[in-house]
């Protein structure tokens, strides 16, 4: 089985005060379809934010339209969509039950992501666990968990979601180092091993959880943290997986370790929104989405692909792609990417500002591309971002790196204080042009003082 991972679309993007959709679509409706023909894909995994906002523009809107309707009248490739945080989840369900008989599949709200979706793929079934953004609370409701449920239940509640032979070993391993197990759970996870290896790890999630009671000391169950509510909603898709059937998560979430882009929104205050890799430990893969850059998460089966493009300066260094996933029927993974071939790039160009006016190389090369200028200069640059636009068509943005370095001059000094308001401008003058006024410039800024007096 053949199967594209994707997410953070964010579809109808404001790059400074640009629309992105004509570069999402020359990705989406050229780059992205050829790839579903050539590679031979059988199914497509949406990690969400699909859209940047919960009401998106209709631009957006007419985009994703006509990108489901060519998969499900067109391509007829079954496409699995998880909602983001950015997304308006129930907005993103509108008409769920209908797309869902044309193969376009969309969980939006915790309480429809309750059982696996089992996928018939050309060489048997899968299991499609869906786990879209949503507050733990939500979760928690969903599941039926309440704030007065107490650790007790909880823990009960997570060991009984293991098969007889997990608790069998959880038991017999109560009484080993709490050492020990994270010990497990490190060198299972953030080693690199392969599926064969995997399959031998022995992580109790029973003692995961009693490490997390003694962690925060709580009495009851944290109904705001990301990363308990997870694991039972994790715990509750994977126990109605039908045994020996190979299963798959597809999760927006913020996981440990993750390296940040710079343009994701955060989830919450103080980094509670972080959940443990280890959440996603028993599905064969698991396709995330939220970290745009191209990233494993402690194991090559638990991956974020990543944006299709870049979308924000931090992210001018990120290699963007779509990623493959090759299944066998044991569920044993390999992984593969194909880069994106972007309209537009996002780049930050260094240098003077009139060695990048003039560079007819680099002129040619970013015409077109987003461009942040940032200058050495250390003198006032007069109109500078009208002038580089004359070449670089999208300068979005100038930082003025050269003028930040340079030590700047108190305006408490007693040089500026000795200095009138004529002798002031005459300094700026200077200091703009780069030379003192001539006599002539001298005589009518003179006048204009004069003037200036005379009215006061």
């Amino acid at each position: 089985m053949r199967l594209l991972h994707t997410a953070d679309w964010h579809l109808g993007r404001i790059f400074y005060g640009q629309y992105l959709t004509d570069d999402q679509a020359h990705v989406l409706e050229n780059q992205f379809f050829t790839i579903l023909k050539d590679e031979k894909i059988d199914g497509i995994l949406l990690a969400g934010d699909i859209f940047d906002r919960a009401v998106p523009p209709i631009e957006a809107v007419e985009l994703w339209d006509s990108i489901i309707t060519r998969l499900a009248m067109d391509y007829k490739v079954p496409l699995f969509v998880v909602s983001g945080n950015h997304d308006g989840a129930e907005r993103l369900e509108v008409g769920r039950s209908m797309l869902s008989q044309s193969g376009i599949h969309i969980w939006g709200s915790p309480h429809h992501a309750l059982q696996p979706f089992e996928f018939e793929g050309p060489d048997g079934k899968v299991a499609i666990c869906p786990m879209p953004f949503s507050e733990p609370r939500r979760i928690g409701d969903a599941l039926g968990l309440s704030s007065a449920t107490s650790s007790l239940e909880m823990a009960q509640y997570i060991e009984n979601v293991g098969d007889v032979e997990s608790k069998a070993k959880a038991k017999s391993k109560r009484s080993k180092s709490k050492k020990a197990s994270i010990d497990v759970v490190e060198d299972s996870l953030f080693a690199n091993v392969d599926m064969a290896d995997a399959k031998y790890v022995e992580i109790e999630t029973f003692d995961t959880f009693e490490q997390d009671l003694d962690r925060n000391n709580e009495a009851t169950l944290n109904l705001h943290n990301y990363d308990q509510m997870y694991q039972a909603w994790s715990d509750h898709l994977y126990k109605q997986v039908p045994k020996g059937m190979r299963s798959i998560a597809i999760s927006h979430a913020f996981v440990m370790g993750g390296e940040v882009g710079g343009s994701e929104r955060t989830l919450s205050v103080g980094g509670s929104e972080q959940v443990n890799p280890q959440v996603f430990k028993d599905f064969h893969y698991t396709a995330l989405g939220h970290l745009h850059g191209p990233q494993r998460m402690g194991a090559d089966y638990i991956r974020y692909s990543g944006s299709p493009l870049k979308y924000s300066f931090d992210e001018h260094t990120q290699k963007k792609s779509f990623t493959i996933i090759d299944m066998d029927t044991k569920g044993n993974v390999e992984i593969s990417t194909i880069p994106v071939e972007a309209k537009r790039d996002v780049v930050i160009l260094e240098g003077y500002f009139e060695d990048l006016l003039n560079n007819k190389e680099l002129q040619a090369k970013h015409k077109d591309d987003y461009v942040q200028a940032r200058l050495l200069d250390t003198m006032p640059i007069m109109d500078g971002m009208a002038k580089l636009r004359q070449v670089y068509h999208r300068c979005m943005t100038i930082d003025l790196v050269g003028r930040v370095a340079a030590p700047m001059a108190d305006m408490g000094d007693a040089v500026f204080k000795e200095l009138n308001e004529r002798e002031l401008f005459n300094q700026f003058a200077e200091t703009v042009w780069k030379e003192p006024l001539t006599e002539r410039e001298q005589h009518y800024i003179n006048s204009v003082w004069d003037r200036i007096l005379k009215e006061d």
